[in-house]
């Protein structure tokens, strides 16, 4: 208890220097939220409750899905997590700049002597552009099923399976441009919701619009991440901008949403039979619902996984000594070029803890530290903090320049810390490819300063 109180406080001291340095999106801002969201906020349920299990209701292999902290089997697990969030923490404390001057609310920064602006219609035009991608995007996948019936009662890992066996390198390619169009929507949804925060000005209509995209997309994929990252980041925002009234309302819908994602984790296996499942999933015994459901929310598992993981490896598994980050080397070899190119680090965790079931696991950046360097992720994992606070300062002039690959960066950092680097680095690569192709920087940022001064004299 007294570890996680102190890490807590290290964390609330590293997100409050953030704050006093810098209004914008960061990529160190980023890499704090998902930190925090897919590690701290677990691990410290997880103490608090002394232990947890995941209910039998959803089948888990045995092999992760309980932690009990009354034996000191976890304990080393805990510590060695305690101590890289913690070095890591210090790390953004001591290296982030102080504040550049007390005036600076308005987040017209002067970073390389630039004052970029955004252009609101050329942002929108970005949404409209990326979000009609997407809708191309599931018709396509409809098609390739089979059609919407079959779409329908299909499971939606299962899907991707079959289709992957079924066409090969093509659909891969598709399937991940497909993510790199959903960040850059994402990102764009990011910085809208941010203008509006940061100007107290609310288009209820557009953001409507934009919400419906979002629950289409998590419709079409049964992935809930992305509509979770733009609720994330726009918490983010008002606590950036100290917007209370919003914030509260955030927290206030916090318990429903919670209950919601929690149960779309269940029910989208097969849209066509979610009213059969309602029933299932209500009498089903998922222990104290409440904690189930926010366990659920953060992601749990992951944490679940990285605690057992740190006592399997080096014992029971072998470490991988840099192999899933070196994928990044050959990452855009298709298959039918290099067949024997090793699988994923997601997948190999699920042969690990999920064998015979070809699910692949996410066990968080902390978790591919460690099965890659063991005990060396005690001060690797803050070298990389260090790593990504320089590059947010360094590169903050050019990052304000390009609005929308910032926010794409923000955005990749948060999923980073829970999912791996091979596949962040791939969607990343698509992503700047993307933007580039159809490009969405144009005319974005830079508007002219009598643009800017009419936005700040607008009413907040």
């Amino acid at each position: 208890m007294l570890m996680i109180g102190l890490l807590l406080f290290s964390f609330w001291k590293a997100m409050w220097k953030l704050r006093r340095r810098e209004t914008r999106l960061t990529p160190i801002l980023g890499w704090m939220l998902g930190l925090g969201f897919f590690i701290v906020a677990p691990l410290t349920i997880i103490v608090l409750l002394g232990g947890y299990e995941i209910p039998s209701f959803y089948e888990v292999n045995g092999n992760y899905s309980k932690v009990d902290l009354s034996t000191g089997e976890f304990f080393l697990p805990v510590a060695a997590i305690w101590a890289s969030l913690l070095f890591s923490f210090l790390i953004v404390i001591l290296l982030t700049p102080a504040e550049r001057n007390a005036g600076r609310r308005i987040d017209a920064s002067m970073n390389a002597g630039v004052n970029a602006t955004i252009n609101e219609s050329k942002l929108k035009k970005a949404l409209l552009i990326t979000g009609g991608l997407a809708v191309f995007s599931y018709v396509a996948m409809i098609q390739m099923v089979g059609g919407l019936e079959i779409f329908l009662v299909s499971h939606w890992f299962k899907r991707q399976e079959d289709l992957v066996s079924r066409l090969g390198d093509w659909y891969v390619l598709f399937s991940q441009v497909a993510l790199a169009d959903q960040v850059l929507f994402t990102a764009a949804a990011v910085l809208f919701a941010h203008l509006q925060v940061k100007f107290g000005k609310f288009h209820w209509r557009f953001s409507a619009l934009i919400l419906l995209l979002f629950l289409l997309q998590i419709a079409m994929t049964g992935n809930r991440i992305f509509f979770g990252l733009y609720l994330i980041s726009f918490g983010a925002s008002c606590w950036l901008y100290r917007r209370k009234r919003p914030l509260v309302i955030l927290l206030a819908l916090a318990p429903a949403l919670i209950l919601v994602f929690s149960a779309w984790n269940y029910f989208r296996h097969n849209l066509s039979t979610i009213g059969s499942d309602i029933s299932t999933y209500a009498e089903g015994d998922l222990g104290n619902r409440s904690i189930t459901s926010l366990m659920d929310a953060f992601e749990a598992n992951d944490t679940l996984i990285l605690l057992h993981m740190i006592n399997d490896f080096g014992s029971k598994h072998g470490y991988l000594y840099g192999g899933s980050y070196a994928r990044v080397l050959y990452f855009a070899l298709p298959r039918s070029i290099y067949p024997e190119k090793p699988p994923g680090f997601a997948l190999q965790m699920g042969a690990f803890y999920e064998p015979g079931t070809g699910v692949s696991l996410a066990v968080t950046q902390l978790g591919e530290c460690w099965a890659n360097f063991g005990p060396l992720s005690l001060l690797l994992f803050p070298l990389i903090t260090a790593a990504i606070v320089k590059f947010s300062w360094s590169r903050a002039g050019e990052m304000q320049n390009h609005a929308l690959l910032g926010a794409a960066l923000f955005v990749l950092f948060i999923w980073m810390a829970r999912a791996s680097f091979e596949d962040n680095f791939m969607t990343l690569v698509l992503a700047f490819g993307l933007a580039a192709l159809l490009q969405l920087e144009k005319g974005l940022s830079g508007a002219s300063a009598v643009t800017h001064k009419r936005l700040l004299s607008e009413p907040i």
